[in-house]
């Protein structure tokens, strides 16, 4: 009497498995994908609350809109926050005040943070993300005070 598998039967066994792990693995890397955005969002979100926060401290503390730095900062438990219009610069000037990246959390490693763009005098823009052109949040600061900082994210190519 023979106990035991025969060699069909072990052949066989590993062809479904490897079916199996096949349709498997392209929902584990849409999973990764979809963690990526999830990130983002969580970013962006993040930056909507903190603006939105920082502004309505402007309001309080009766900020001006625009003028020398040292007259726009808004005073915060984590310190000074530069601030256009009363919303969060893109990035706090020359160490002295924050800036929307430095008033956000950024765990992942992997989360960049881009140059800034600054062809436009009054509406700079910043990104951070995992890849600077397909894969990323863009905080454009207020321009006026009738128009709030822009947020978008972007995740064609995450």
């Amino acid at each position: 009497m023979n106990t035991g598998f025969t060699l069909i039967e072990l052949v066989i066994v590993i062809i479904i498995l490897g079916i199996l792990a096949a349709t498997a693995i392209p929902k584990f890397i849409d999973i990764s994908r979809d963690a990526c955005i999830s990130v983002l969002e969580s970013i962006a979100g993040s930056m909507r609350s903190v603006s939105s926060s920082v502004h309505m401290k402007g309001i309080i503390q009766n900020t001006p809109d625009t003028g020398p730095d040292s007259l726009r900062a808004i005073q915060t438990n984590l310190g000074p926050v530069d601030s256009w219009y009363k919303y969060p610069e893109s990035k706090g000037e020359q160490g002295v005040g924050l800036g929307i990246v430095e008033l956000i959390s950024l765990d992942a490693e992997d989360i960049q943070v881009f140059s800034e763009d600054r062809s436009d005098p009054d509406c700079w823009f910043i990104k951070v993300g995992y890849d600077e052109s397909v894969c990323y949040v863009q905080y454009k600061e207020a321009c006026s005070s009738s128009i709030p900082p822009e947020i978008f994210v972007d995740s064609t190519g995450c």
